[in-house]
């Protein structure tokens, strides 16, 4: 018997290597050539269209998009149309690759749809979108700050669990700083797109450019090519700023994405503040959030306090933006200023963290947190949940909406306490005065809060 075992295993140990070693081969020489980082966005309206990309090696050498209303049975391929994609190639730190970019338009509204993308030989999965409906029915969408740094291994975390909280989601938007060198694949693109996986194949991705996916992160200069490789994003913003500066209409709600890191230069800000503006006075649907990766102040705690753009936050309340999504702080907060809209939030879903600097108009707060809010929109409520990596609800407020029009802003009783605790090594990373004083200063912020 004893012998016997012995020869079992032995024969188990060299059974799983060679399924290894063959593992491993198909790997080295298949996957490359099999469509990755595949994902959906939008290049045109929700309704009526789906974009897809994804990335092959630069043998590949054009791309191929199959879908189909979606069904129950497998036996579809009859019904399957077939269209062309877009194909570039770029050579940055991990080689050369070649990305590829398709539209599928004359979709019917509220329908499902099987698709999958190749080359005609080699193919990825079936996976399912569905299009927005051409009626105000309720949805929910996904927010998340920075991911940034670590983000295979911990960013992934908050992305993941989002979905698995929501997964009925219709798409997800992220405040910038999506990786932490924008030009690069190794530790940033082929970190963020394997750290959702399926994710991203399912729901529609709507990113607004951080200064890290900057050519120049520091000064937010030029936008990387990767940026416009790896999405496809509405062409409808001020000339010259295409894909990084957009609107997209959702149903009842219009998302407005300012790539804010260009506001420094005179001749953009005119054309990002004038195209914003008409975007604002134009739109008659419920709700409108805005997003962009530069919160309205800055908070990190060792950042020079006060107002970045105070020419948009006076626009903002002029038309009363419901809502303001960003992020750069490392940290959250979420407030108003002084107007009762808009509703700012400052969040953060990687694991990079600051601390915080308590603004006055902060109405809650949190540090050392890997966060993620879904919004839940109907006709006459506008409804934020922020919620931790555990799936824990850490904040939550609704914009009622009456029959007048009339809004107001309902915070949620019974909130858990706020994280206050200070980063890692913060004693190293900050100046001994923003050190000592952060007790006091967190004191007076909880002080405030209760009169």
């Amino acid at each position: 018997m004893t012998k016997n075992l012995i020869l079992i295993g032995a024969f188990l140990i060299i059974f799983v290597s060679c399924q290894k070693v063959v593992r491993d081969e198909l790997v080295k020489e298949n996957v490359p050539e099999l469509p990755h980082h595949v994902k959906l966005s939008w290049k045109t309206s929700p309704e009526t269209s789906q974009a897809v990309s994804w990335r092959t090696t630069d043998k590949v050498t054009k791309g191929v998009v199959e879908y189909v209303k979606a069904t129950a049975s497998p036996f579809f391929e009859d019904d399957v149309k077939t269209i062309t994609a877009k194909t570039d190639t770029l050579t940055s730190d991990d080689g050369t690759w070649a990305y590829h970019q398709a539209n599928i338009t004359g979709l019917q509204p509220a329908t499902t749809y099987s698709y999958r993308v190749g080359d005609g030989t080699n193919w990825s999965e079936w996976t399912e979108f569905s299009t927005a409906s051409d009626k105000n029915e309720p949805f929910t969408f996904l927010y998340h700050g920075d991911v940034q740094r670590f983000i295979y291994s911990k960013g992934s975390r908050t992305i993941r669990e989002a979905y698995i909280q929501n997964p009925d989601a219709k798409f997800m938007v992220f405040g910038g700083d999506l990786v932490h060198r924008g030009k690069k694949n190794i530790e940033n693109w082929g970190e963020f797109f394997p750290a959702g996986g399926f994710v991203f194949q399912k729901l529609p991705t709507i990113a607004t450019p951080g200064n890290h996916e900057h050519y120049n992160p520091k000064a937010g200069m030029d936008l990387v090519d990767l940026w416009f490789l790896n999405f496809e994003f509405p062409e409808n913003g001020p000339t010259g700023h295409e894909e990084e500066t957009f609107y997209f209409d959702y149903q009842n709600m219009r998302i407005i994405s300012l790539n804010l890191c260009r506001y420094n230069n005179e001749e953009d800000r005119k054309a990002i503040y004038e195209w914003t503006e008409a975007r604002l006075k134009e739109f008659t649907g419920d709700w409108v959030v805005m997003t962009h990766h530069y919160g309205m102040e800055a908070l990190a705690r060792n950042r020079k306090p006060g107002i970045r753009f105070p020419d948009l936050k006076e626009l903002y309340e002029k038309y009363e933006v419901d809502l303001v999504l960003a992020g750069h702080e490392h940290l959250y907060a979420r407030g108003r200023m002084d107007a009762p809209l808009p509703v700012h939030v400052i969040s953060v879903s990687g694991p990079f963290q600051n601390a915080i600097r308590f603004a006055n108009w902060i109405e809650r707060a949190g540090t050392n947190l890997q966060l993620y809010q879904e919004i839940h929109v109907s006709a006459d409520t506008l409804h934020y949940i922020t919620k931790t990596v555990l799936g824990d609800v850490y904040d939550e407020f609704k914009i009622g909406k009456d029959a007048n029009g009339k809004k107001t802003f309902i915070e949620s009783d019974n909130l858990p306490p706020e994280s206050l605790i200070p980063t890692l090594n913060f004693g190293d990373r900050y100046d001994k005065e923003l050190v000592d004083s952060y007790e006091d200063d967190k004191k007076r912020y909880l002080e405030k809060k209760e009169l």
